[in-house]
């Protein structure tokens, strides 16, 4: 039987490891670029997609920068049911508004890096589920 000690350090080990995994996911040019727009449409999101430079990303895509050992339908579902959208639509080619003064800029009404907005859920989903 593990202590509780033990319990309260791997968990936090494996939270640390889902912040990182986010970090990844939504930073590296390798996953895709963090950058959406907060207030486009569903219909201006599948029209972004037309241009080669946007792509979407689900809660299974995400799933896959959560550590090993983390459940896929846990994942998922705590994902929707705390607040994290059932699609995301993220910059593919590029981080977008780095430096920027636009005021639209990172107040949940234009430009957002999803980092920013959905890290503390992808690492809460990860938390609860491993």
């Amino acid at each position: 039987m593990e202590s509780e000690e033990y319990v309260i350090f791997k968990r936090i080990g494996i939270i640390i490891a889902g912040v990182a995994a986010g970090a990844l996911l939504f930073g590296n040019a390798a996953s895709a670029h963090e950058c959406f727009i907060a207030n486009r449409s569903d219909q201006g999101n599948a029209m972004a997609l037309n241009s080669g430079r946007w792509t979407t990303l689900t809660p299974e895509d995400i799933f896959m920068f959560a550590p090993p050992g983390t459940d896929q339908a846990c994942f998922v579902a705590y994902w929707l049911s705390h607040g994290g959208p059932a699609s995301l639509t993220v910059r593919s080619d590029k981080t977008i508004g780095e430096g920027s003064a636009n005021p639209n800029l990172a107040n949940g009404k234009g430009l957002e890096h999803a980092e920013d907005v959905f890290g503390a859920l992808f690492g809460a989903a990860v938390g609860a589920c491993s």
